[in-house]
């Protein structure tokens, strides 16, 4: 159940759901975007974690921010905030 939180283009918080987010990849997924994935950074603490992931594709960048909590024994996502800039 996690939630996703932006600033949206008018400059106010936008939050999805799990559910609304993985809506808005439906249509491509499966599909090999161009671009490139990296680990920035990461930071754990027992059962807690925070990582950064940048994004570059040809005509945009995206930072995510991850916080993950360590749950019966696997990693899950809790919640994510990104920041983007076109190139």
């Amino acid at each position: 159940d996690a939630k996703l939180f932006f600033v949206k283009k008018n400059r106010q918080l936008g939050e999805l759901n799990q559910t609304t987010w993985y809506k808005g990849f439906e249509k491509s997924a499966g599909k090999e975007e161009k671009g490139e994935l990296k680990i920035a950074s990461m930071d754990v603490t027992d059962s807690a974690a925070s990582v950064k992931v940048t994004e570059v594709y040809p005509d945009s960048t995206y930072t995510d921010y991850l916080n993950l909590l360590k749950l019966e024994g696997k990693w899950q996502i809790v919640n994510k905030v990104f920041t983007s800039k076109h190139r």
